[in-house]
């Protein structure tokens, strides 16, 4: 057993021992487990592994090269929370794909592809193909979240080409499933922010501010009660272009717009930024009281 791989992973998600085993075991049987190599039972075991998103696969590697191959997915999924899709695209091509990979390890790859082809401006046809991938072949029985994000990126795909009535059927689905997500860990907290922000502006693009705002509202509170910053940004600057254009308060306006720039500079979110300025510069234009 590599005990290392469950230790790096621990302090990557910035869980403490106590944090981990809250409701699972005592802190002190974590901590023997991570000083000592005393493995507890097998059901504590899974249930820390789950809460990590490890693998039994991960934890007994057959080479070295499993945790390797991971390591690359976790870095794709930062650019992915900081919107930078040429670099997931080419750190994807260079990780390529085997058959060798855990289906659970295939999944997140498909999702990391489909999402940066179809936010990135790239190819609609492989986009979907994709999402396909977890929806037809991986996870038929959609029983997990990657399934929930397939739905997503498929209506992000469809409508970043400007297919929108096309999207509509998948970001319906997506809208029904969103308050039935559960949080195990970090990277589960990020992608369901990413389902409810990406829904969300979907509706704002349609002009359904009231179901637009009610998804944004939600995602505050998932940031709020588990204190993530990521998606923040985002949220407070569709909250804004909401309230715009339904004429709310320019002042609030403002303030909402300097509060998400605020929350990107901490994410490095430089293109959040940039669309952050060219707002405000707009508002200039508008005489204030």
């Amino acid at each position: 057993m590599n005990i290392e791989v469950f230790i790096e992973k621990r302090k990557r998600m910035h869980f403490s021992q106590a944090e981990l085993a809250q409701g699972i075991c005592t802190q002190a049987t974590l901590s023997k487990f991570e000083r000592n190599g005393k493995v507890p039972s097998f059901r504590i075991l899974l249930k820390l592994c789950d809460r990590l998103g490890l693998t039994l696969n991960e934890l007994f590697p057959v080479d070295q090269g499993n945790s390797d191959r991971q390591a690359v997915l976790d870095s794709v999924e930062n650019h992915l929370l900081q919107e930078r899709y040429p670099e997931m695209l080419r750190e994807l091509a260079e990780l390529g794909e085997s058959p060798t990979d855990t289906a659970r390890f295939q999944m997140r790859y498909y999702f990391l592809r489909g999402y940066a082809t179809a936010l990135g401006g790239g190819d609609l046809t492989r986009a979907l193909a994709d999402f396909a991938q977890i929806l037809e072949r991986l996870d038929a029985g959609h029983h997990t979240m990657f399934s929930v994000l397939a739905y997503a990126g498929t209506g992000i795909a469809y409508d970043q080409a400007g297919e929108a009535d096309r999207a509509e059927a998948y970001f319906n689905q997506v809208a029904g499933a969103i308050r039935q997500l559960t949080f195990r860990n970090r990277y589960v907290i990020w992608r369901a922010l990413n389902v409810v922000y990406y829904t969300a502006e979907y509706y704002s693009r349609r002009q359904e501010f009231t179901v637009s705002d009610d998804l944004l509202s939600y995602g505050f509170q998932i940031c709020a009660r588990y204190h993530v910053t990521y998606y923040l940004a985002r949220i407070t600057y569709r909250h804004a272009l909401n309230l715009l254009a339904q004429r709310g308060d320019l002042d609030e306006i403002r303030a909402e717009f300097r509060d998400a720039a605020a929350f990107a500079r901490l994410n490095g979110n430089h293109r959040v930024q940039l669309l952050i300025a060219d707002e405000l510069a707009g508002l200039d234009r508008y005489p204030t009281d």
